[in-house]
């Protein structure tokens, strides 16, 4: 419940030391701050000069015919028929009138609100001492008529308003204050006590207990220093937020962070490592320094060794050594030495053209001709994988196990809608509690050697991981996924493998 929602019923007088007397300290952690005596001083200054200012027409009017009635330089008739006689006997009630309303106006004012004309101008405000709110009328009216009985000592008011001087407890209260049970405080560099709702919060500031702060969070922004290591940043990031924590690796092996399997070939100088249910595309030894400043490799590693699934021969035969160079053909060729025999790359190649082979056979149906126009094209056939010349149809196998057949075009998100491009599409939702994928996230049809993949625009992209390498596709640029090409669909994966 909000502090500014408790009950004014709850009387409970806060503030109070083991004998019950007020504790200055509590006050002080208010923000209570007390009346300096010069502003108090004005403060009672203005107070009477507005009283003095209601006598004027008394003094003018009326008090010059009572002086010469006391001097007896007039009777009794001589008064009574003096011609301003009228005069100052309305001026004598419409003064005392005044001044009356004046005082019971104060008053109730000092006792109900704790302000009087000369506080309101120098920014002062009486409040009870114990309980800190109003004083009360009874209590005001007690201290004034304890200081106007002091004048009967002549000089007693003197010392009553002189008594805040030596006030033990350094409030600044007089002696009159002490009848009262009253304290001044300053409004204008300290809290103002009739504002109930600051009241209350301060109180409840005071008396709360404290809150165990929670340990600060490390910075995710970049460190000022180039040369620093940063303290913390995300293993991954979605459009939801940050996945995971990654923190600086010691000394030691970095560790592995991603896709398992993903590893580019050229890290390192073995052959790519072979990922089961997937063709092993090519793969190329690092040359070394001696093969790339043209001399011969020793031993019998100097040519890779290239291995690659059963495929239909390519017409050009043989690799021969004159045929395509590895990585190194261009170095040795600038330095003037032999070109050493490079790998020989088979299977299925990674793109949307076909490898160079014999040309289909023309359809044995004969077309229909039609006079004075031109022969129709003829589609071409789809390639023919499966034994027996069928067509292979292609699926996708999700990372929950799950086989999504593409027998056409099939549209994948986690509500997915079918493009203006294939509005015949399947559709195919794609849970996410991450939420990683997108909406409509790719589009995927069947393609002459693979999977046409299409990235819809998503947020987290698409990516096909080719023999250990990933590569990140264009928003709306077609590419070709072979079989046992893996593709990631946000933070999802999934699996090209044959019907």
């Amino acid at each position: 419940m909000a502090i500014w929602e408790v009950g004014d019923d709850d009387r409970r007088v806060e503030g109070l030391d083991e004998n019950g007397r007020p504790d200055p300290h509590y006050a002080a952690a208010l923000g209570l701050v007390p009346a300096p005596l010069p502003r108090r001083a004005a403060g009672a200054v203005i107070d009477a000069a507005f009283y003095l200012l209601l006598q004027v027409p008394y003094w003018i009017f009326t008090l010059p015919l009572l002086l010469k009635f006391l001097d007896a330089r007039i009777s009794w008739y001589g008064l009574v028929n003096h011609p301003q006689f009228l005069l100052a006997v309305v001026i004598l009630g419409v003064s005392f009138v005044l001044s009356l309303a004046y005082c019971i106006v104060q008053l109730v004012f000092h006792g109900r609100k704790g302000i009087t004309i000369g506080k309101a101008m120098t920014g002062l405000r009486s409040i009870n001492v114990a309980t800190l709110e109003r004083p009360g009328v009874f209590r005001v009216l007690l201290r004034v008529l304890v200081l106007w009985a002091s004048g009967l000592v002549l000089i007693g008011p003197i010392l009553f308003l002189l008594s805040p001087l030596v006030d033990p407890e350094k409030r600044g209260r007089g002696w009159h204050d002490r009848v009262g049970r009253l304290w001044l405080v300053d409004i204008r560099h300290g809290l103002q006590p009739y504002d109930g709702k600051r009241m209350r919060i301060a109180r409840k500031t005071v008396t709360a207990e404290p809150v165990a702060q929670s340990r600060p969070l490390p910075s995710l922004a970049t460190p000022v220093d180039p040369g620093a290591e940063q303290a913390y940043r995300p293993g991954a990031r979605v459009s939801a937020g940050v996945l995971g924590v990654a923190r600086p690796h010691g000394d030691g092996p970095r560790p592995v962070v991603g896709l398992s399997g993903t590893e580019r070939p050229d890290q390192g100088h073995g052959p790519a490592p072979a990922v089961p249910g997937r063709p092993v595309l090519g793969a190329y030894r690092r040359p070394t320094d001696e093969e790339h400043d043209g001399a011969p490799a020793e031993g019998p590693s100097s040519q890779a060794e290239v291995s690659g699934p059963a495929g239909p021969p390519s017409p050009a035969g043989p690799a021969s050594p004159a045929g395509p160079a590895g990585p190194g053909a261009a170095a040795r060729e600038h330095d003037g030495a032999a070109p050493a025999p490079g790998p020989v790359v088979t299977g299925t190649p990674w793109s949307a053209s076909p490898p160079p082979g014999p040309a289909p056979a023309p359809d044995s149906q004969p077309q229909p001709q039609h006079s004075g126009q031109a022969h129709a094209p003829v589609p071409s056939r789809p390639a023919t994988d499966a034994p027996g010349g069928a067509a292979a149809v292609l699926a996708l196998r999700l990372d929950s196990g799950e086989l999504v057949e593409v027998a056409g075009p099939v549209v994948i998100g986690r509500n997915p809608v079918p493009p203006h491009t294939a509005p015949e599409a399947r559709r195919q939702p794609l849970p996410d509690d991450t939420r990683s994928v997108s909406k409509t996230h790719l589009l995927v049809r069947p393609a002459p050697h693979g999977l046409e993949v299409i990235d819809q625009g998503s947020t987290n992209g698409t990516a096909i991981v080719h023999a250990g390498a990933e590569r990140e596709l264009a928003p709306g640029a077609p590419a070709v996924a072979a079989a046992g090409d893996m593709l990631r669909i946000g933070e999802r994966t999934a699996v090209v493998v044959s019907g």
